[in-house]
């Protein structure tokens, strides 16, 4: 296949240039993967109805992927220090044992119980059956510690429909803060950060105002930590992109995209991990949502976002969401008043990529659609090299097929 032929001839250089980086963190997340049987079942090509393939981009929505990466099981956090408490519990037992005195070891130990009395209280509050949203973040704001904070995240991501009501009172009293801050003070858990951007990823499909006080939150900055936390860890990463895809619907919400390098990490990401179509679908959507945003159109050329964009159809051509997302990202810089753009997608391969889906998906109406707009918006303007490449790679010829 020739986009097999041009994913091979670039792959090498993706990389290399995603490999320069500096070394990051161990991956916790990858880790608990494997120890606690993370499920990595995944997602079949999406039948060819128009339900399965409707682009995001002016709301956040359900896809395949999406609600395949909701379904990935995490352990209950308290589940797996339960051992680890019992193993300590018994090394202070015999410390104390060791100590020749025993009301010195008495105080020590009703010292520690008292310390973690309140943390106790309120992981098994965390535990009970029933609990609202509300609770559950009342509960994390009056206890910050580590253990409750993560397994507040936990409770949180098992909903998964949370009404417009409830997130609209949590954005009144501040509890996207204290996720957000959940999500910093376990920064170094894997499982946490996929939790977190479970939580995200749902509290956003309720609106812009619900979108830009999580942004407000500080939401991409834990964010771009994460992804740069956890590098390796495909499972950790498709989440923070997923979150991130919805957190750019809103508008002003880029200017929090454009604070450090996270455009860069963004595209780095995509280029080190080609084929998990979950990560690409997401990358793609962010990619197309930030060509509104001049400086963002910029540092993604600079950064050959683009290339990017073509590389993911190649390598993921027969994944629908992947080549749809893709699709309405490259007619999203192809609509923007900027010839530049036009020209730098067409010499990364867009033409021929964007040609090559359509083929592959003959019978996919929204394929073909954004497909035939992509084409009649490189034609427009004064760039006759756009318009010798549809012609050399058939375009016309494409677009009759799909009026058939």
């Amino acid at each position: 296949h020739p986009e097999e032929q041009l994913a091979a001839s670039v792959t090498a250089e993706l990389s290399d240039s995603s490999n320069n980086t500096s070394t990051r963190s161990i991956s916790v997340g990858k880790m608990m993967a494997q120890k606690l049987k993370f499920s990595k079942k995944k997602s079949e090509t999406a039948p060819c109805s128009e339900e399965s393939d409707e682009p995001r981009g002016s709301s956040s929505s359900i896809t395949d992927h999406s609600t395949s990466y909701l379904r990935r099981l995490t352990p209950r956090p308290s589940s797996l220090t339960e051992d680890l408490k019992d193993a300590a519990s018994i090394m202070q037992q015999l410390e104390n044992y060791q100590i020749d005195d025993e009301h010195h070891s008495k105080c020590t130990d009703e010292v520690n119980d008292t310390a973690s009395t309140s943390e106790k209280d309120a992981l098994q509050a965390l535990n009970q059956q029933d609990l609202s949203y509300a609770d559950i973040v009342n509960i994390m704001a009056k206890n910050p510690q580590l253990a409750v904070m993560n397994e507040g995240l936990y409770a949180l991501s098992l909903i998964h429909e949370l009404d417009s009501n409830t997130a609209e009172e949590t954005v009144n009293y501040g509890g996207f803060d204290v996720i957000i801050n959940a999500m910093d003070v376990c920064a170094k858990d894997g499982i946490a950060q996929v939790n977190a951007c479970k939580v995200i990823f749902i509290a956003c499909l309720n609106g812009e105002n619900v979108q830009g006080d999580i942004a407000r939150a500080g939401a991409m900055k834990s964010l771009r930590n994460s992804i740069e936390s956890f590098s390796d860890d495909e499972i950790v990463l498709e989440g923070c992109l997923l979150a991130l895809s919805s957190l750019c619907i809103v508008e002003d919400n880029i200017v929090y995209m454009l604070e450090g390098d996270l455009i860069d990490q963004v595209i780095i990401t995509m280029n080190g991990h080609l084929d998990c179509g979950g990560l690409q679908e997401h990358g793609c959507v962010i990619l197309g949502l930030l060509a509104r945003n001049v400086e963002a159109r910029r540092r993604i050329s600079k950064a050959c976002g683009f290339n990017s964009i073509v590389i993911s159809m190649a390598i993921n051509h027969g994944d629908v969401e992947v080549q749809c997302q893709a699709l309405t990202a490259v007619r999203a810089f192809c609509a923007i008043d900027d010839d530049s753009c036009k020209v730098l997608l067409a010499t990364s391969g867009a033409v021929s990529a964007v040609l090559e889906a359509m083929k592959a998906h003959p019978d996919l109406n929204r394929v073909h659609e954004i497909g035939c707009d992509v084409i009649r918006l490189l034609s427009l303007g004064r760039n006759d090299d756009n318009n010798r490449l549809l012609g050399e790679n058939g375009a016309y010829t494409v677009v009759v097929r799909s009026m058939w």
